[in-house]
């Protein structure tokens, strides 16, 4: 399943690559392309938004409606009647609030196959010689554990240093091996193929410089993350503040997924965080954009304003039947 979805992803990127020659411009691109993909997920969240804003005075009278049953029933009584609500308004709080992230799953899934193996699914090399690069780089550079499995961007970082234990094999491919030593691998100095370390952070005066600056991935990773969280909280708070009863629960969300970006960055390469800041910051300003073309007010209008006409067709449709039997 994974091989199948990482070819797709691999098949996308190499034409950008080729089509560009930089592989980060073409991360950029890739990057913008799948956040217009998850802009009609975005625009449907945000709708969710202004429906959810609606229907606060509805769910408040529901709680006011059995304040003095007892605790159990009380909780009975507003769980039925809140899902009859969602159900008569069309409205599905999980799938709202999960639907842009589930829809990230299969991206950070194929792109982190085409980060880990660029030497298959970015530049096509031949089989038998990435799986020797990939076999002399663990060998040779001591590739152990969640190491080994990005054997190939280590084999690129170290390319000449590989081909002096395999010269029969590098003789045989000469155009491939030339394609490999042209593949820059790197965005701004940083080896997307490497990992963050936290024992960097630890021995921050005694690391390597490299060390140092691939740092700024999970923490740039992070800093976006949380600058999204506090926008989207914030807007929240100002257009619906009779719904933020639960503040503590809204501050757990809140630091929820730049905790998780952060993790996230220190788990995989390079690459995949760059595309996580990306994202960041292209969400960021989709959500500010956004939020002034579909603002709630704006949104509630004009729902009020398709079910009155809706309202009324059907109104003037059960008059017509009636019209007619009466006749």
């Amino acid at each position: 399943m994974f091989d199948f979805l990482y070819s797709i992803f691999g098949f996308l990127f190499r034409i950008l690559y080729q089509f560009i020659n930089n592989y980060g411009l073409a991360l950029l691109i890739f990057t913008l392309f799948f956040r217009l993909i998850l802009l009609p997920s975005t625009i449907h969240q945000q709708k969710s938004t202004a429906k959810t804003v609606r229907l606060q005075p509805k769910l408040k009278r529901i709680r006011e409606k059995y304040q003095d049953y007892t605790p159990a029933e009380r909780n009975q009584k507003i769980q039925e009647e809140t899902n009859e609500l969602y159900q008569r308004e069309g409205y599905n709080a999980m799938t709202s609030s999960c639907m842009p992230l589930l829809f990230q799953l299969p991206i950070l899934w194929g792109l982190y196959g085409v980060v880990r193996e660029p030497l298959k699914y970015v530049l096509e090399i031949p089989k038998d010689l990435v799986n020797t690069l990939a076999t002399v780089a663990k060998t040779t550079l001591g590739l152990t554990g969640n190491s080994a499995a990005y054997a190939e961007s280590a084999a690129i970082a170290n390319l000449d240093e590989i081909l002096k234990k395999i010269p029969a094999t590098a003789a045989k491919y000469p155009e491939a091996i030339e394609k490999i030593r042209n593949f820059d691998f790197t965005v701004f100095g940083i080896d997307l193929g490497a990992i963050p370390q936290f024992s960097t952070l630890k021995n921050l005066g005694s690391a390597s410089t490299e060390a140092k600056v691939l740092l700024l991935i999970p923490l740039l990773s992070f800093a976006t993350s949380m600058l999204t969280s506090v926008l989207t909280q914030v807007r929240q708070k100002k257009n619906n503040p009779g719904g933020m009863e639960n503040a503590q629960m809204m501050g757990c969300m809140m630091l929820t997924m730049p905790l998780m970006s952060l993790w996230f960055t220190f788990q995989f390469p390079a690459g995949m965080g760059m595309y996580w800041i990306l994202s960041n910051v292209l969400a960021f300003f989709q959500t500010l954009i956004l939020g002034r073309v579909y603002a709630p007010r704006k949104t509630i209008a004009k729902l009020m304003v398709d079910e009155t006409i809706e309202r009324r067709s059907y109104e003037k449709t059960i008059t017509s039947v009636s019209k007619t039997d009466a006749e």
